[in-house]
């Protein structure tokens, strides 16, 4: 019964096996496309780059808004059209979008960032036992090398260079982060478990994971599940795709205003120190706020009809 479930359908670690073949395919041949545009561009200067490894700033913002494409939003279209029930329809991105429902999801956004703020804290405190102490090592090492990488991405001099990272940082990963992991891995963790709830946490675990910041693994899980409620309560992938957004670019925008100041992007890095008892507010007012987004949503709608007939 590996092949297909009860319905007739494939199973979901069939989806599951499918889906991640069709991301590293995705990576493969969109980083390689994006070298090869770079080469058109920039000529040797890419494959200097290819044998020093150092690669200039223009040249990584083609490379990584190519690959990300291809491991994010390429993939996500392909598995869905495999559905045959309609790319848009298996993706939830026709559905009438009720403003009530953004906005309550961007206001619980920020409601959350106090508690998120203080979890990041706590994550980069992480101390691991003496005998992993090499691992230890490993994972700062690996941090600090993405830290370094975001830095330069983030130096904007111009409005031009905002716009560029806007799309790059903000609106790629807005929609294909959510492409795959809420509209395709999280409904194959659903289907497969039979509980939305573990679909979503597993969902937001691989979405914590593939970023490989282990010190920011906890604050970018919890923004994983609520980008999965989010999605899950209102049937509309564009509610977490715009929430998604806003949390990106909201840092790039930051970051802007903080260079234009002569202000050091650094200061991103640095969650806010709030009164102890402010993330404990913070997280309770958005267990209320996500209640009231329940009850505004069509999942809520369809409980009442389905409990009416």
């Amino acid at each position: 019964m590996i092949m297909e479930d009860k319905s007739g359908a494939r199973h979901p670690f069939i989806d599951l096996l499918n889906l991640i073949f069709q991301v590293l395919a995705g990576t493969l041949v969109f980083t390689l496309l994006g070298f090869f545009i770079s080469y058109l561009i920039y000529g040797n200067e890419v494959l200097h780059g290819l044998k020093t490894g150092d690669f200039t700033l223009p040249v990584l913002k083609i490379i990584q808004l190519c690959s990300s494409t291809g491991t994010f939003i390429f993939p996500a279209f392909l598995f869905a059209k495999q559905q045959h029930v309609g790319v848009f329809k298996y993706l939830d991105l026709r559905g009438r979008l009720d403003l009530r429902l953004i906005v309550l999801a961007i206001v619980i956004l920020y409601i959350f960032t106090p508690f998120i703020d203080w979890t990041i804290l706590a994550n980069q405190r992480m101390k691991l036992p003496g005998f992993l102490k090499g691992i230890e090592s490993w994972m700062r090492a690996k941090e600090d090398q993405i830290a370094l990488l975001t830095k330069q991405f983030l130096v904007m001099k111009s409005p031009a260079d905002l716009l560029v990272n806007l799309l790059i940082i903000a609106i790629i990963p807005a929609i294909g982060e959510e492409l795959l992991f809420r509209a395709c891995a999280q409904k194959i963790f659903t289907r497969w478990t039979g509980n939305f709830h573990a679909g979503i946490w597993i969902a937001a675990i691989i979405f914590s994971a593939i970023h490989v910041q282990f010190y920011g693994f906890v604050p970018r899980l919890l923004l994983g599940s609520l980008f999965g409620y989010l999605f899950y309560y209102s049937r509309n992938l564009w509610v977490p795709i715009i929430a998604h957004f806003v949390n990106n670019g909201t840092q790039v925008i930051l970051a802007f205003i903080l260079q234009r100041k002569g202000q050091s992007v650094e200061l991103l890095n640095e969650p806010s120190e709030y009164p102890f008892y402010l993330p404990l507010v913070s997280l309770l007012f958005t267990a209320g706020l996500m209640v009231m987004y329940y009850r505004l949503s069509p999942l809520k709608r369809e409980f009442d009809e389905r409990r009416l007939d």
